[in-house]
C-alpha cells in the first residue's frame, strides 16, 4: 500500500522531514503483522529477521539526527530488507498453503 502511496501523493509532501516519520508509523505495524502472520504458517524466522533490520535501518533514518546523505545511505538499503522480508514471508507462506494442501490430498 505505502509504494502506491508514494506514487499519488505530490512530490512536495516528501520533502518535508516529518513525512519520514509517518512513513515509518505506517510501516511498522504492516512489517509487524506481516512477519507474524507468516511465523504462523511457515515457522521461519528468516522474513522476521530481514523485517526486523529494515525497520531498524528506517528507523534510524526517521528518528537519529544524521546527514542527509547518511540517511538515504541508511533508508534505500532498509527499505530492500523489508521487500526482501516480505517477498520471502510470501513465498515461504504459498509454499506452506502448497505443502499442507498436498499433505491433505495425497
Amino acid at each position: 500500500m505505502l509504494p502506491w502511496l508514494a506514487v499519488t501523493l505530490p512530490l512536495s509532501i516528501f520533502l518535508d522531514e516529518r513525512v519520514h516519520v509517518w512513513l515509518f508509523i505506517a510501516l511498522l505495524p504492516a512489517a509487524i503483522f506481516g512477519a507474524w502472520s507468516g511465523w504462523r504458517h511457515h515457522h521461519d524466522l528468516k522474513p522476521s529477521i530481514l523485517l526486523a533490520g529494515g525497520l531498524v535501518l528506517v528507523g534510524i533514518a526517521a528518528f537519529l539526527p544524521v546527514s542527509e546523505a547518511t540517511e538515504i545511505a541508511v533508508t534505500i538499503p532498509g527499505s530492500l530488507l523489508l521487500i526482501a522480508g516480505h517477498s520471502l514471508n510470501r513465498r515461504l507462506k504459498t509454499l506452506s498453503h502448497m505443502l499442507a494442501s498436498q499433505a491433505a490430498n495425497p
